[in-house]
């Protein structure tokens, strides 16, 4: 293969660069083999970072992959476009190796952002960062808290302002008479745990992932630590470290069903007025300023045949997707696809548990831990 100088000589190093910016992931995998500027290129903070600016900016969903659990419990992975286009499923579905050895009913995928994967076995206390688009993972170290599996809420996200990659794990003991809730927030730059005590006094939140939108984890939330009546929505801010209590849309009947989930990047409420009921509506979550307001995107009309009882629980999150005049709608055991401008239903898919969805990227957890490491170091051999 040609060197990367006389590449260099036929097209500069800039259309060089916006060239590889949007290569697949499988393809710059090959070209880091070309040379060592080429590894350092592609391999360099920036790059991973504008890489991934594009691939989320994509409308085509492309580079989104997602997870399913079959019934084995191992987890495969089917690309987001073929949902929409394919009628069996069983022909996209690959597997995809956890890094946790067995996974079981206990093994949660707790969360996923630029490409990164949570995936904990909270009864073993085991958790991993995880790349499986380029099979990289970090284990995390055991907490110094002893956490208890019975009401154990977690959530993984992106802090911005940090370029840190954070797993928050919020103890709930519920066999325990003192009811007093720990949280321990993991730094992946760090490779550290920080334990909070005396936090989200008389909240109780209700489903087990938050969901990760725009810097902030967001779970639905009760007043009661034995009652799963939706009060508000709480948010945890990755930046600051705050806790924020939204209220809902003002929708929807004493007894609704309300599911918290993710429209595009927008946080989105799922309203259903009763378990078993034919429709459920969706809000979606806009910022204007400081302000937080909530808007009616449409009504889901579920087919006959589709079991919701479970999927209207607070406890599970949903995701949806709109691609052209396309809706795709992931709960946690059914797949549904509708013509968005006739909001008739196309086609569903059974599956056994949706998991995550992830965007294929370069991002490394071993390097960012690393990194953290080599920094905490620098300003101690610096004195000696």
């Amino acid at each position: 293969m040609a060197s990367d100088s006389i590449i260099s000589f036929f097209l500069p190093d800039e259309l060089i660069t916006e060239i590889l910016l949007r290569l697949p992931i499988k393809s710059l995998s090959k070209f880091m083999c070309v040379s060592k500027s080429w590894l350092q290129l592609i391999s360099s903070p920036a790059f991973v970072k504008n890489h991934i600016k594009l691939t989320a900016n994509d409308k085509g969903y492309i580079y989104h992959r997602l997870i399913f659990r079959n019934t084995n419990d191992d987890f495969k992975f089917c690309p987001l476009p073929a949902l929409f286009t394919k009628q069996q499923l069983i022909e996209e579905l690959f597997d995809i190796d956890s890094p946790i050895e067995r996974t079981t009913l206990s093994t949660h995928i707790v969360g996923s952002v630029n490409g990164l994967i949570c995936v904990a076995h909270v009864r073993q206390r085991e958790a991993y960062i995880w790349n499986p688009t380029i099979t990289k993972s970090k284990e995390l170290p055991k907490s110094t808290s002893n956490l208890c599996s019975d009401g154990i809420k977690c959530g993984f996200g992106y802090d911005e302002s940090r370029d840190d990659y954070k797993v928050v794990f919020i103890d709930y003991p519920i066999r325990r008479h003192n009811h007093r809730t720990v949280v321990n927030i993991y730094s992946l730059r760090t490779n550290s745990w920080t334990t909070l005590h005396d936090q989200l006094q008389g909240i109780f939140l209700l489903n087990l992932h938050g969901r990760f939108v725009n810097g902030k984890l967001y779970w639905t939330s009760s007043t009661c630590i034995n009652n799963y009546k939706v009060c508000n929505i709480t948010s945890f801010d990755f930046a600051d470290g705050t806790w924020e209590s939204l209220e809902l849309p003002s929708c929807g009947k004493d007894n609704s069903y309300i599911n918290v989930g993710v429209v595009g990047s927008d946080l989105s409420l799922l309203y259903t007025c009763q378990r078993g009921a034919a429709t459920s509506n969706v809000w979606i979550m806009k910022h204007s300023g400081v302000n937080v307001s909530w808007t009616k995107l449409f009504t889901i009309k579920y087919p006959q045949n589709i079991k919701i009882q479970r999927c209207v629980a607070p406890a599970f999150t949903f995701s949806i997707h709109i691609r052209h005049s396309e809706i795709l709608l992931l709960l946690d055991s059914a797949i549904m696809i509708y013509d968005g401008s006739t909001r008739q239903l196309k086609h569903t898919f059974h599956v056994n548990q949706c998991e995550e969805i992830y965007v294929e990227s370069l991002v490394n957890p071993l390097k960012i831990s690393d990194q953290g490491r080599r920094n905490q170091e620098s300003p101690q051999s610096s004195h000696s």
